[in-house]
């Protein structure tokens, strides 16, 4: 006999031998898997994505490939379209250990490390390609501000370059002070921005912003193209204005202690996933944008370019807004680093 367990554990991989074994002593298939999996590790994840999304897409295909690197011994339970809260409830149950992750943007990163919205002040970086040199070029300091603050940042997945999708058109900043426009109860940036041109926003969180619309309460969304339209926000603003303010950035991010609960070899596993993935989220996310400015025009949404001199007025106002956000958001020199890879 015992020749026989040395040979099968030479040649048999380690679920077979579980199998095999099980058949000896009489114990099904299912439970032995049961009892392999309990040993395994599940990391609850949130996100305010709503199903069907390009970035659940890329959670599901992230989950599928870290279940198949472990063998199901490391994997996910997403909470999709914000089911478990908003982002700063999220942020709330990671500290707490109610949840192990969460995917956020800006509104949440700022919850733990508030430099991290350097990169998110208006035009303080204007193309995509910027914001990815920026950001590596200030990687490990950004990274080492979350572990400080008792999170670990898996990787930066965008959620876009907003632009105004109003119910009038919007050409100046002057045009949003007779609006009603809505900011994000928790956001740090545009609430100085509306100040900033004496406009009075609607303060909602994400989930009341469609009622909000529908009642004529909201009549205004600075936003990203790809959100306005899943979120079902555009389909009663027929403006957009194709000037985008600021790229709204986006990550995903773990608690310290639930990312040092894993074995070194799971560290490994889901930091080179969490690498591969989100390049793709970013790269899909960005072709959605595209995508999703023509599905607005085919549905006969008005976009309105702007002249050099409306134009010249945006950029005023952005300057003045990130002069006021100078220590608030982080320093000088932070900003000024950034800031040079946008010029």
């Amino acid at each position: 006999m015992k020749a026989l367990v040395d040979f099968i554990g030479v040649i048999m991989p380690l679920r077979a031998r579980f199998l095999l074994f099980g058949l000896f002593l009489g114990v099904g298939d299912a439970a032995i898997l049961s009892a392999q999996e309990a040993q395994g590790r599940t990391i609850s994840l949130a996100t305010l994505a709503p199903p069907g999304s390009t970035w659940m897409r890329v959670f599901e295909a992230w989950n599928r490939e870290l279940r198949r690197r472990t063998e199901r011994a490391l994997q996910f339970r997403i909470y999709p379209g914000g089911i478990q809260g908003d982002e700063s409830e999220v942020i709330r149950k990671i500290r707490s250990g109610r949840l192990d992750a969460a995917s956020v943007t800006a509104v949440g990163l700022s919850q733990v490390y508030r430099p991290a919205l350097v990169f998110q002040l208006p035009r303080i970086l204007p193309s995509y390609e910027a914001l990815d040199r920026a950001r590596e070029a200030v990687a490990a300091e950004i990274e080492a501000g979350f572990v400080q603050n008792g999170f670990r940042l898996l990787g930066w997945a965008d959620v876009g370059r907003s632009r105004v999708f109003s119910t009038q058109p919007t050409l100046t900043p002057a045009d949003l002070t007779s609006r009603k426009p809505w900011v994000w109860r928790d956001d740090v940036i545009m609430p100085v921005f509306y100040q900033t041109i004496g406009a009075t926003p609607v303060p909602l969180q994400v989930p009341e912003v469609l009622s909000a619309i529908q009642t004529g309460r909201v009549d205004t969304l600075i936003t990203p193209p790809v959100p306005c339209l899943s979120l079902q926000w555009c389909a009663r603003l027929g403006h957009m204005t194709d000037f985008p303010m600021t790229i709204v950035i986006g990550g995903t991010i773990m608690g310290q202690p639930q990312w040092a609960s894993l074995t070194p070899e799971q560290e490994g596993v889901l930091a080179e996933t969490a690498k591969q993935f989100h390049e793709l989220a970013r790269r899909n996310l960005r072709r959605d944008e595209e995508e999703a400015i023509r599905n607005l025009r085919e549905r006969g949404m008005s976009i309105h370019s702007l002249t050099e001199a409306q134009r010249n007025e945006w950029l005023a106002v952005a300057a003045r807004v990130r002069a006021r956000l100078v220590g608030q958001v982080a320093e000088q020199p932070l900003i000024e680093r950034v800031a040079a890879f946008g010029r």
